[in-house]
């Protein structure tokens, strides 16, 4: 048998596949991967309960703690900026020290910081602790995701993927549900005990089901680009920070401005050293496809909206339309029955049409959602606004799912962690900046309309208007929630303008990945 061929020069360096045993992302894929599947897709559900379920407990949470907008904003937001300033370096991780490790890791870390959250005792202490739980999902999420893209063979893909989203938006369903019933039942805190309960019953199962990482081959992964690591958390943070406190500082104030050149310059240092770093985090050939990025910027706009017009629906139905947290969650059911009826039919729209024309009809459903919207609330047609929040959904859920597949197929296998991660920070930093605008827009209104000693948030003021009582109280219950009404319809306003205008970047310029052509059946 002759000598095998050396490697190309530039394949020296390159980390090698570390998949578990039996995997074959091109072949017939690993023998149990349903039962692995539906293992990992166990820790996606307390993810997504958990996040859904804080969201429904804020007002709770407002008058609790007595926290201001700002501070519910981080709430919301501390998690979610942990998670996507971290992903990047935990996906470089996974793919180097084995998905299974650092999954139970991370299932650990993020138990812990729900624990601690249930004894929280102030704004400052629970935001703390929810960044905690943002780090145990960031270790959580790659590792889960590239396991998926190894055990699965490509053919089967994208009905896999749509398997995840079916999931992620039964936790749609559940967390405002479970939510809405642990908070009028037993207080909010609860949310937090009941994540440690659930998670205890995912880990075993993942325990049970998993194959065992194969040992790593540290020579051939190459160490962790600690120095590109910092850059790119740092630049993450440093844009959603921005972002929330520019309501407050002013968009063009200096401070607003020097910490945006802040984030961008550090934004451009992680692109020159992941170009110069001979193990670098994160393959920009990868990511700048065009079969990449598109997709991503589709994503973090489908979560822009999705996120950021959650988090004020909750307000909107608890402090203006005056209903409790548990008919709160039932009157979102309808977001949460549109995602999960539009998920399992993306794999075949994917596989009839592709790729680029499915996220585009997504993103143009998101649009006609927010538009809907807007017009519900101009006009007080409490029906439309809830059909309209739906129909947001629905096109979320086409846009992401779709999305996933085009960045995951694109990717080759040794790198699927990190494009798992990337995936993920493209749905976050959304989310994020979806919450840190919509929300950074509401507490100007309040602001601008409210004296400052009651606009911390709308329902701090209006608990503020019952302790008031008579003709002022009343007074100032109207302007609170005429000032909330109508910056929730400009929010929906923004929404819309943005997806449109992704939409138009996605049918011009994104391109399906080979890996998703001509291996699909309906």
């Amino acid at each position: 048998m002759p000598p095998p061929a050396p490697p190309p020069p530039d394949a020296r360096h390159a980390p090698r596949p570390c998949r578990l045993p039996g995997s074959g992302s091109g072949g017939s894929g690993h023998p149990r991967r349903r039962g692995i599947l539906v293992a990992l897709c166990s820790a996606l559900l307390v993810m997504s309960v958990s996040v859904m379920a804080v969201t429904i407990a804020l007002p709770s949470i407002a008058v609790d703690l007595h926290a201001t907008t700002s501070q519910l904003q981080w709430i919301t937001e501390a998690a979610v900026l942990a998670l996507a300033s971290l992903l990047i370096t935990m996906g470089a991780l996974a793919d180097r020290f084995g998905r299974r490790r650092l999954l139970m890791a991370g299932l650990a870390v993020f138990a812990l910081a729900s624990l601690l959250a249930a004894v929280s005792r102030t704004p400052e202490q629970l935001i703390a602790t929810r960044a905690l739980q943002g780090a145990g999902n960031a270790i959580i999420t790659p590792a889960t995701l590239a396991i998926v893209r190894d055990i699965f063979p490509r053919p089967e893909l994208p009905r896999a993927l749509a398997a995840w989203g079916v999931v992620a938006s039964l936790g749609v369903v559940l967390g405002p549900l479970t939510g809405g019933v642990l908070v009028e039942g037993f207080g909010w805190r609860s949310l937090f005990v009941a994540n440690v309960v659930v998670l205890a019953v995912a880990a075993l199962a993942i325990a049970y089901v998993v194959p065992a990482d194969p040992r790593p081959r540290r020579a051939a992964t190459g160490r962790l680009d600690v120095i590109g690591a910092l850059l790119v958390s740092g630049a993450f943070v440093a844009t959603v920070h921005t972002v929330i406190e520019a309501p407050h500082r002013g968009w063009f104030g200096p401070v607003t401005l020097v910490e945006a050149a802040g984030a961008a310059a550090l934004l451009a240092a992680f692109a020159i050293r992941q170009r110069r770093a001979r193990h670098p985090l994160l393959d920009l050939r990868m990511v700048g496809a065009r079969s990449f990025w598109p997709a991503a910027l589709a994503a973090a706009t489908g979560f822009f909206a999705l996120m950021g017009v959650l988090f004020l629906i909750t307000q909107y139905l608890q402090d203006v339309r005056g209903h409790s947290p548990s008919q709160a969650a039932l009157l979102l059911l309808p977001v949460a029955v549109a995602q999960l009826g539009v998920a399992p039919l993306v794999a075949r729209m994917v596989a009839r049409r592709g790729v680029r024309p499915t996220a585009t009809v997504g993103l143009l459903v998101l649009a006609s959602g927010s538009a809907l919207m807007v017009a519900g609330i101009r006009s007080g047609q409490y029906a439309a606004v809830i059909a309209g929040v739906a129909v947001l959904a629905a096109g979320n859920a086409v846009t992401v799912n779709a999305s996933a597949t085009a960045m995951l197929g694109s990717a080759p296998a040794h790198r699927s962690g990190s494009a798992a991660a990337v995936n993920e920070t493209a749905f976050k930093v959304g989310g994020s900046l979806g919450v840190a605008v919509l929300g950074g827009l509401a507490a100007a209104h309040l602001a601008a309309r409210l004296p400052a000693h009651q606009a911390a948030s709308i329902s701090g003021a209006l608990d503020a208007a019952r302790h008031l009582g008579g003709a002022d109280g009343a007074r100032l219950a109207t302007t609170a929630t005429a000032a909330f009404t109508d910056a929730f319809a400009q929010a929906t306003t923004i929404t819309a303008i943005l997806a449109a205008a992704a939409g138009t970047v996605t049918i011009l310029l994104l391109r399906d990945p080979e890996a998703t052509k001509g291996h699909h059946g309906s």
